[in-house]
């Protein structure tokens, strides 16, 4: 390239960063006059283009580079140009064709045992993800949301915020956003009030009905806001396009769900009452963190999914893979294939990048299996595990798909039963981590088990098994807040305990054996 074109191109591209994008256009529309089939000016004004509502001056642009670049890879970045511009302009069915031919470039550049060279993420000067770990951008939700409700506005805590206040008691410290939610009643309510709050609207490449952006001024932390409506006994959200048939909708559905008011340092604010009613419809498993997991496709509660839907999912799958970064692509081929098993294209896509990836000698993505787990909790004390324990808990088990043991104190022991364990707590806690039917093991629980304390750890059945009629009544009692539905007794195992084993090493237990050794 000519010095004095990179030096211009470098300065538009700076420009554009900075968001001076009259500046930047100053740079490159003689640019693009004088160089019409330039790619690196071409890639720029398109980019400018779609950023300053000329969206519908890039296809033709674009048509004729795509046209005029040879090889697979230069097809592929010009057929997603493509499909991004008609996407914008809500063409899809057009991106959706465009989309298409991106991927068949890619797989024909994988066929012939190349793969875009992967880049680095760009490193950003100041980081929301600092503001998050910092606990800034809580501060900034609770303010925001207390400010709302003074002015009678129930918004809420949502998506991906939610998740990890409920998860992790705090946000997830790699969040790029805060996402609140409020019933439609209060949309434009809602939107004035944030505006008058300081809060910048930020312009979206589509303007959805129910879903808007906004950006904090001071901390550059970006707000999304969700619109919810009811729908008979269901809430739906997602984006809202009205005026367009079906397939331009993305519709995500709740069951109902009732707020509840919070103190929080910066005020009351609203909360949901059953917040886990609402992550494990949107995430199936939400206690097992998905690092890609992607708001906008990877939803369990879709109601379809839609040629929008698909485009989105098309879209990032081709702008991960052109820049190298197959697991991350491979991941949205994968989504595709779990919402439609029949594309063809998704399919397609996924094998030949795992022949690449294996070719590669890089490590093979994993999709989390979403499902919602049935989760069964119990208490023991495990002294000296034996045969009757292992049964316990392989029947614990198989009454759902996860276990966690709670393993009582030393003190609980001596409570019960009038005197410690052999073991110590922390040695029947390993022995217990080390069953291959447990999944959790806690050391810390109420002797007590509520609903409340099922409800928060996501506990949907309490087990346990009962030596005697009187600890079979004492046990009942300690979780008669319990419905029955949510109370499981197992058999005992008869013929081997605890005790058992403690009279056994008294009496001497393997003195013959001793005695044939002295002989």
């Amino acid at each position: 390239m000519i010095p004095k074109l990179d030096e211009s191109l470098k300065k538009a591209r700076d420009l554009i960063a900075a968001g001076k994008f009259n500046a930047a256009d100053e740079i490159l529309g003689p640019l693009k006059d004088e160089n019409p089939l330039s790619q690196d000016i071409a890639r720029l004004w398109c980019s400018l283009a779609m950023r300053t509502d000329r969206t519908a001056s890039v296809p033709a642009y674009a048509a004729t580079i795509y046209a005029h670049v040879q090889g697979d890879f230069y097809k592929a970045h010009w057929a997603h140009v493509l499909g991004t511009a008609n996407f914008i302009l809500l063409n899809l069915p057009a991106a959706k064709v465009y989309f298409a031919d991106a991927l068949n470039h890619l797989m024909a550049l994988a066929k012939s045992g190349k793969i875009p060279p992967q880049k680095e993420p760009k490193k950003q000067l100041r980081t929301e993800a600092n503001l998050f770990a910092s606990g800034e951008a809580e501060k900034l939700l609770w303010s925001t949301c207390a400010q709302l409700a003074q002015r009678d506005i129930p918004a809420f805590p949502f998506a991906g915020t939610l998740l990890g206040l409920v998860r992790n008691g705090c946000l997830l410290d790699f969040d790029k956003d805060i996402d609140i939610a409020v019933r439609m009643e209060s949309w434009e309510a809602c939107c004035i009030a944030l505006e008058e709050a300081g809060w910048a609207k930020v312009p979206m490449r589509i303007e959805y009905a129910n879903y808007r952006d906004y950006v904090h001024p001071e901390l550059g932390i970006t707000l999304d806001v969700c619109g919810l409506q009811v729908r008979g006994k269901q809430i739906v959200s997602g984006f809202a396009l009205p005026g367009y048939p079906d397939d331009y909708q993305r519709v995500s559905v709740f069951p109902k769900f009732d707020l509840i008011q919070r103190n929080t340092d910066h005020g009351t604010a609203w909360f949901p009452r059953q917040p886990e009613k609402i992550l494990s419809a949107f995430y199936g498993d939400w206690r097992t963190p998905n690092p890609n997991w992607d708001t906008v496709v990877s939803a369990l509660n879709l109601e379809n999914f839609t040629l929008l839907v698909r485009c989105y999912a098309y879209h990032r799958l081709i702008q991960h893979w052109l820049l190298g970064n197959l697991s991350k692509a491979w991941c949205y081929a994968h989504q595709i294939a779990l919402k439609d098993p029949d594309d063809v294209l998704a399919l397609r896509s996924r094998q030949w990048m795992e022949r690449a990836i294996v070719r590669l000698n890089r490590e093979m993505p994993a999709w989390p299996r979403n499902q919602s787990k049935k989760r069964v909790y119990t208490r023991m004390v495990a002294d000296l595990f034996h045969e009757g324990h292992i049964n316990f808990l392989r029947s614990a088990r198989a009454l759902g798909t996860h276990l966690t043991v709670c393993v009582v104190s030393d003190e609980r022991v001596l409570e019960n039963k009038g005197k410690l364990p052999v073991m110590k707590q922390a040695e029947r806690a390993a022995v217990v981590a080390a069953c291959k039917y447990v999944d959790a093991v806690m050391t810390e629980t109420p002797a007590r088990v509520t609903s409340e304390f099922m409800q928060q750890n996501g506990f949907e059945i309490y087990t346990f098994a009962c030596a005697s009629e009187q600890e079979r009544k004492d046990k009942y009692k300690l979780c008669d807040t319990l419905s029955a539905e949510m109370i499981h007794e197992l058999t005992y195992t008869s013929g081997i305990s605890t005790s058992e084993l403690i009279l056994r090493i008294q009496e001497g237990a393997g003195s013959k054996q001793t005695d044939v050794e002295n002989q």
